[in-house]
């Protein structure tokens, strides 16, 4: 939705840029042709053979821009909040943190692993109070890829049992060796 708000914004900026000076000029200028060219705009949509047809087109394009500035304010206020993991190890209440606290704190924690170049991952819940983890890693092209695989599970199941009091489901990880770059030959 930022996206989408950002080129409405923009486009509107654009349009309104380029149609102010415009407006001006013709106001200050122009003023008995644009009152006469808006009384015979007015006269136009009243008046004639085809009135029926230009009032059903004027309807039709007020009705499609209300359901769309509809649509975009109903997009704009149901934004998704932020989930939140129920953390386990606390017994006089409910704790719950937000799964981009424990994604933030496993990447910084993960980036600190030798031979990683790059983290990215997805945290969800899963059945019950288990919490789900897709981790994507980019790494050297030497690493010994089951080996590494097991030092970032181990490295996430601690984050996410000790210092962040998580139940642990499954733990996905997605290993990707960057290639080495080639030299050019002649160099």
């Amino acid at each position: 939705m930022n996206l989408v708000n950002r080129l409405l914004v923009i486009v509107g900026l654009l349009i309104a840029v380029a149609l102010t000076p415009i407006a001006i000029v013709l106001v200050l200028f122009f003023r008995p042709g644009v009152a006469a060219w808006l009384n015979n705009l007015a006269r136009g949509l009243t008046d004639g053979p085809n009135v029926l047809f230009v009032q059903v087109i004027c309807v039709g394009v007020a009705l499609f821009v209300f359901i769309v500035a509809l649509i975009l304010l109903f997009l704009e206020f149901s934004r998704p909040s932020a989930r939140r993991l129920r953390v386990q190890q606390v017994t006089d209440g409910i704790v719950q943190v937000t799964d981009e606290a424990l994604i933030q704190r496993l990447e910084h924690d993960i980036a600190q692993i030798a031979d990683v170049v790059s983290v990215r991952m997805r945290a969800a819940a899963g059945k019950g109070d288990l919490v789900n983890l897709t981790v994507e890693l980019e790494t050297s092209p030497e690493v010994n890829v089951p080996a590494k695989s097991q030092q970032v599970i181990a490295a996430a199941k601690q984050v996410m049992e000790q210092q962040m009091g998580l139940q642990v489901g499954k733990i996905q990880v997605q290993l990707n060796p960057v290639r080495k770059p080639v030299k050019p030959q002649g160099s």
